[in-house]
């Protein structure tokens, strides 16, 4: 297949606002205002066809030590492990009742699914199902995998409760907690693990819930100032910057400190923002943003919007995959997985 190169758009403004949460001050910039990023180039160097019809799909999770992507093709039932050594597909496991969120361990990978009130356990030897577990409540989403407890979270979404169970078989279920609010509106949706406290930051409605892992309780809940019925979404943690990226549903993503939830920074984006995925070595952030059917690329160090890359109507999940300058972003619509290289 022919190259398709697309250089990033520029975007001029940032809006460095100290839109504070309900329960902390704000924060002074990390960066300077007038710092200029440099321009990202975008090369599609490959599309992959996923088999069936494809439709509203969801999680996408990089696997760097497996040489592996996974697809939550939640619309044809499948996870898809793609090959990031040849951009193939490895393996179709079949049976993932509207698959959600994924995440691996070292010989596993956890899928959620949402239709069945389960998780999936995945051998990454056999890429076969070997075993499921319940996922405690109603449509689990978020899967986290907790390598310091070498425990699961999941957290689901209609019952606003996350139940953590053993990483290792017999996959046993040790407990579940109460997410807050309660009763939630939308219900959680995606967060992310952070290794270095062993906590799980989780988006609940317009709040963070800042989970210990290893005590299976509620540390603290940061309440963001968004419009009027809009959501967090996906998270990631900028370990450089000690920043808590929060997508939302709005045309934001917001930069929190993360001890105290005070909204540091405030980039605009061209629509909601589904799935995120960082990029550490090069300080970059993707942003899958379904409405406008666009990837956007954030710049960490100066909190800068450097790049609109035009993917397609509803394509919203995507993952970076490390040390590798490649993004896979999942064309859920024509059922399509797009390759990415990033260069700057």
């Amino acid at each position: 297949m022919s190259k398709l190169v697309r250089v990033a758009t520029v975007a001029a403004a940032l809006a460095l606002l100290s839109t504070g949460c309900s329960t902390a001050k704000p924060t002074s910039p990390t960066s300077t205002p007038s710092a200029k990023a440099p321009p990202a180039t975008v090369t599609t160097t490959n599309v992959i066809a996923l088999p069936g019809v494809g439709g509203h799909g969801d999680v996408v999770t990089a696997d760097p030590a497996a040489h592996a992507v996974y697809v939550a093709q939640s619309p044809d039932n499948n996870l898809i492990v793609l090959d990031t050594r040849n951009n193939r597909i490895k393996a179709v496991v079949p049976h993932i009742v509207d698959g959600n969120g994924v995440d691996f361990s070292d010989l596993y990978v956890f899928v959620a699914e949402a239709g069945a009130n389960r998780v999936a356990v995945i051998s990454k030897s056999t890429w076969k199902v070997v075993a499921t577990v319940g996922s405690g409540g109603k449509s689990p989403d978020a899967v986290y995998y907790d390598p310091a407890e070498r425990t699961v979270f999941v957290a689901n979404v209609d019952s606003d409760t996350m139940t953590e169970f053993s990483a290792t078989s017999p996959f046993t279920v040790l407990g579940s907690l109460a997410l807050q609010p309660s009763p939630a509106h939308n219900g959680p949706d995606l967060g992310t693990y952070v290794p270095s406290t062993d906590h799980i930051y989780q988006a609940v409605d317009n709040n963070v819930a800042v989970i210990n892992a290893k005590t299976r309780t509620i540390s603290s809940r940061f309440t963001l100032s968004l419009p009027a019925g809009k959501s967090a979404k996906d998270m990631y943690f900028d370990q450089a910057h000690h920043l808590l990226w929060v997508a939302t549903d709005g045309k934001e993503v917001l930069a929190l400190n993360p001890d105290n939830g005070a909204v540091v920074h405030t980039v605009k984006t061209a629509s909601g923002t589904d799935e995120v995925s960082g990029d550490e070595d090069h300080g970059l952030l993707f942003l899958g943003e379904g409405k406008a059917g666009v990837m956007g690329v954030v710049d960490l160090a100066t909190d800068r919007i450097i790049a609109t890359v035009k993917t397609e109507p509803d394509a919203h999940t995507l993952a970076y995959l490390p040390h590798s300058n490649v993004v896979y972003a999942y064309l859920n619509t024509s059922n399509k997985v797009e390759v990415d290289h990033v260069n700057r």
